[in-house]
């Protein structure tokens, strides 16, 4: 009988304990892949828990839904990219950056290594595919007019999640939004050679290209709970960092072995912890320098609707300790 209380009690213990965690949802921007292991770290190795956060992960089914997602208040979370939250805050949506995931960009501009499209100049008349992702466009539009190409010499078309089958079946020529952490690993596993060029090198800020936000009201009320999902995200990305096969492995057991390309992951993660963390700072660090210089880049080509005040868009109260 006393056993018996004693599991009962147990029991009610872990209930409350539970029942007292915060309910957090969060929008990744894509599939799960490597960028995200350090956020399956934090869960396998029970760092949201011990912060007392339940996480509710998923992926939407359109990429271009989760700032507006966030800005409403559906989802407490999202993972986006810098020009699109600046061009979603030049708009009027209520968003904040609180932590920089990748310091440097990933996306690029890809082509099959047999069309002998290797520079952007090299792409007028082509047709390009791009995932919705409207930031995508302004810097297809920068990389081209970096070699005196105007926009409309090219045709886009929006191809969706479907980016790597869209350039091998030959449905395009080139695609943008494309990571060479990711899909450029995926086509050169199926057998193809690829030409990547890094949109940096070509006129493009050095931006940076994941970062968690969440929405302002959100945050005005509930600053404790922003900094434990912030310190969760943190300690899972550092152990990725230190322990990247590991990490691998969460993201497997938790996304599922249907869902995550174990061979593509593996490789990837390996080519992203520099990314993470960069010129000597910590993880999730962020530069007001680098807000200003990717907001002067857009403002200048006109791809935001007003002007911002930059010290309004992010904050480091909880990234940069």
């Amino acid at each position: 009988m006393k056993i018996l209380i004693t599991l009962l009690f147990s029991i009610l213990l872990i209930g409350c304990s539970t029942d007292k965690n915060d309910e957090v949802s969060l929008a990744l921007d894509w599939y799960p892949n490597s960028n995200h292991a350090g956020i399956y770290s934090a869960i396998d190795e029970g760092f949201f828990e011990s912060e007392g956060i339940n996480l509710d992960l998923y992926t939407p089914s359109d990429p271009t839904a989760i700032i507006s997602a966030v800005a409403s208040g559906r989802d407490d979370f999202g993972l986006s990219y810098h020009p699109d939250i600046l061009q979603a805050q030049s708009a009027g949506l209520e968003i904040v950056s609180v932590l920089s995931i990748s310091q440097h960009p990933l996306n690029s501009i890809m082509t099959l290594e047999k069309s002998n499209l290797k520079t952007p100049k090299d792409l007028k008349g082509k047709v390009i595919g791009y995932p919705g992702i409207p930031s995508n466009k302004a810097m297809l539009e920068t990389v081209l007019e970096n070699q005196g190409i105007d926009i409309n010499d090219v045709e886009t078309v929006d191809v969706g999640f479907e980016l790597v089958k869209a350039l091998v079946s030959g449905s395009v020529d080139a695609i943008i939004g494309a990571y060479w952490t990711h899909e450029s690993i995926v086509m050169e596993l199926q057998g193809f050679n690829i030409e990547i060029m890094k949109l940096e090198e070509w006129g493009v800020p050095n931006y940076y290209e994941l970062i968690l936000i969440t929405n302002k009201r959100f945050l005005d009320e509930n600053e404790k709970k922003v900094e434990k999902v912030v310190n969760s995200f943190k300690k899972g990305f550092e152990f990725a960092i230190n322990n990247p096969e590991k990490s691998i492995d969460s993201l497997i057991k938790i996304a599922g072995e249907e869902i995550v390309e174990e061979d593509v992951e593996r490789e990837g993660i390996q080519l992203l912890i520099p990314v993470w963390e960069s010129n000597g700072n910590p993880f999730g660090y962020q530069e007001k320098s680098k807000w200003v210089e990717t907001y002067n880049w857009m403002f200048k080509n006109n791809f935001l609707e007003k002007e911002l005040d930059i010290d309004d868009l992010f904050i480091t109260k909880y990234s940069n300790d």
